[in-house]
């Protein structure tokens, strides 16, 4: 099992919390800082699981004492005792949980880092920014942004992501306050880049399937037939996509995917002797700066799903 936080989910605990599994493994996973999946792997251990039994079980200490508990957690995930007997309110259920209701994960990380209990509104711009997802829409931090700059474009991203750029973003609103005017865009790593207001997200950009035009990979894996592209090259990537556009190979076939899939990783080494007239017409396209892009927009991804809701008709 995994400690990392890539896939922790960020929910605001409601007085809701506790009146089912999920939401119980959820929130408890919030304080843990592991993911959902580590929490359930975690509890099997100790033959808890959600059938027949699992809420019951967890609600009563005696069948689950907090021993059990702090060895899976503690002694085999190394998690601190703090988060684990936070989290624990939470994994009992409503009956322990009553006074946790109007706790909010992103108040308690924000305690911990400056030590104290605070108010967000008393904390520098800079330092919320640190903290700051633009996708939590009601989360504290967001609330007080938006309350400090109302539907002033003022959060800079980093060039094609959704990842803030503190520094921009900070220099950004030091000139505003210094009185300079307002501006659409400002450089960001390098690049020119559009002003957001808080709570907005650019329409980010994904790499788009070498073998199905219009339909992005997902953490380097097909959304259509579930091949995974990760470690080839962009060039064999763009190679294939000509190939495909010159009839070359059908994206339908299993054979032909597996084949060119496996020439693939070393570049357009093996597919430029396996195809000889899509090489040329490589070379004649990278000449002229027009190889296939092979990126889109999520946008433009959602538009796609929603014109061919059924997919794509293959043999896989």
């Amino acid at each position: 099992m995994s400690n990392a936080q890539n896939n922790t989910p960020k929910p605001n605990p409601t007085s809701k919390n506790g009146l089912t599994w999920k939401s119980r493994i959820r929130d408890a996973s919030v304080f843990l800082g592991i993911s959902m999946e580590d929490v359930t792997e975690g509890l099997k251990e100790l033959g808890v699981e959600e059938k027949p039994a699992g809420m019951e079980m967890l609600s009563d200490e005696e069948i689950v004492p907090f021993g059990d508990l702090r060895k899976i957690f503690c002694d085999d995930m190394g998690i601190p005792i703090a988060k684990v007997r936070m989290a624990m309110k939470y994994l009992r259920g409503p009956k322990d949980s009553k006074k946790t209701d109007s706790i909010n994960p992103e108040m308690i990380k924000m305690e911990e880092k400056y030590g104290v209990k605070l108010k967000l509104e008393y904390i520098p711009t800079d330092q919320l920014l640190e903290d700051y997802d633009p996708k939590q829409l009601h989360s504290p931090i967001t609330i007080v942004l938006k309350e400090r700059f109302g539907k002033e474009h003022v959060i800079v991203f980093k060039p094609d992501s959704t990842e803030v750029d503190i520094e921009a973003t900070a220099n950004y609103i030091a000139d505003l306050e210094q009185g300079f005017s307002k501006e659409k865009t400002v450089m960001s790593q390098g690049e020119l880049v559009k002003i957001y207001k808080v709570g907005e997200v650019p329409n980010e950009v994904v790499k788009e399937d070498p073998l199905f035009a219009g339909y992005p990979l997902k953490r380097e894996r097909s959304v259509v037939n579930r091949v995974n592209w990760d470690g080839i090259p962009d060039e064999a990537r763009q190679f294939v996509r000509i190939a495909l556009e010159m009839k070359m190979i059908d994206a339908n076939d299993r054979r032909d995917v597996k084949d060119i899939i496996g020439m693939s990783f070393e570049g357009i080494k093996e597919l430029k002797e396996e195809f000889p007239e899509v090489y040329l017409e490589f070379k004649e396209r990278k000449k002229l700066n027009n190889l296939p892009n092979l990126v889109m927009t999520m946008k433009e991804a959602e538009n796609n799903k929603q014109n061919n809701p059924f997919g794509i008709n293959r043999s896989y």
